[in-house]
């Protein structure tokens, strides 16, 4: 087995990237133009770990090293990294799915090949300064792998899954739902029909503007301040990248006289699980309009059974909400391990 640990802002594009995205099915957010857009705009290095054997990808991992150093107001540093710190390994983009793949996971989610594989490799490349790791989005079949010895898990948010395959139809999929969640959709969707000065388009990533998209998603993400480190802002440049990848969509609501696009959501498409990425929308007292965020679960629906996706993602909080349009929760787990 062979280890290459990459730094997208230094290291080029490898010949085996493409096949091994294909192969492992990773959304758009894993491309590698991306992957480096997002490295030079992150607090901490971003390395990206791929397991290779007879020169094929078996395995990949992404992290982010977490040390002394890292400053929340502060991009990473290309140069001096820190000898003392631990690994976040967390997905390059979407909160929703994990930070790693592997061809062959074992029944237990490629969580024991994350420690038996992963972990040596990246001793051997930071030394013993690397004192733990972090692992986000472990599902319940990986849970015995991370318990005992000097591990903790615990529970974290559920992902809200939606199968839209018993649907033929956008009504068919609200006439499944509880009396009040139906009664209160179908008024919504009324309403957005009878009004002819606002239009929800599907579009490509491709078709849109980059700093109309950031703006929009700065407005949503000044109402989040709930966790310790705030996120980072949208970046142009990142999602200028991002939008130039085949496999992204987005649903715009725009002013059918000034054009003027209103909300917003991103889509990371993808055979049989896309996932509803972000949403965005002005606030009603900068031109916005109230429900939009229930209609464009709607507009969601719609496009899966048109492009015969068969699930939908739609990612963690306001779990409530979600069961209520029909979709099941998935339990995640997160495991803090320290090493010796």
């Amino acid at each position: 087995m062979v280890i290459e640990v990459l730094d997208p802002r230094r290291d080029p594009e490898p010949a085996y990237w493409k096949p091994l995205r294909a192969k492992a099915g990773l959304r758009a957010d894993w491309s590698w133009e991306v992957l480096t857009t997002q490295a030079w705009a992150a607090r901490t290095p971003q390395p990206v770990t791929v397991l290779l054997e007879d020169g094929e990808p078996r395995g990949v991992v992404s992290s982010a090293w977490v040390t002394g150093l890292t400053r929340r107001h502060r991009f990473a540093r290309p140069g001096r990294r820190g000898w003392l710190g631990g690994l976040d390994v967390r997905a390059p983009g979407s909160s929703s799915m994990p930070g790693w793949w592997f061809d062959d996971e074992d029944g237990d989610g490629g969580v024991g090949r994350l420690l038996d594989q992963f972990v040596p490799a990246m001793r051997e490349e930071l030394g013993f300064g690397l004192r733990g790791l972090l692992v986000r989005q472990i599902g319940e079949s990986g849970v015995d792998s991370v318990r005992g010895g000097l591990k903790t898990v615990r529970r974290t948010e559920d992902l809200a899954v939606l199968d839209v395959t018993p649907f033929s139809s956008r009504d068919d999929w609200v006439n499944s739902l509880a009396k009040k969640r139906k009664y209160n959709l179908r008024k919504i969707f009324r309403t957005f029909e009878a009004d002819p000065s606002i239009e929800a388009r599907v579009v490509p990533g491709i078709d849109a503007d980059p700093v109309e998209i950031a703006e929009l998603l700065r407005h949503n993400e000044s109402k989040h301040h709930d966790v310790p480190i705030v996120p980072l802002p949208a970046f142009v440049g990142y999602w200028s990248a991002l939008l130039r990848q085949p496999d992204v969509h987005l649903i715009t609501y725009r002013e059918t006289a000034t054009g003027r696009a209103i909300a917003i959501t991103t889509l990371l498409d993808h055979p049989t699980l896309p996932i509803v990425r972000n949403w965005a929308a002005l606030p009603p007292e900068l031109g916005g309009r109230t429900n939009l965020y229930f209609h464009f679960y709607g507009e969601v629906v719609r496009w899966a059974l048109e492009t015969g996706r068969p699930r939908v993602m739609f990612g963690k909080k306001m779990a409530e909400t979600k069961v209520s349009l029909g979709a099941r929760l998935v339990p995640q787990y997160a495991a803090a391990v320290a090493l010796l």
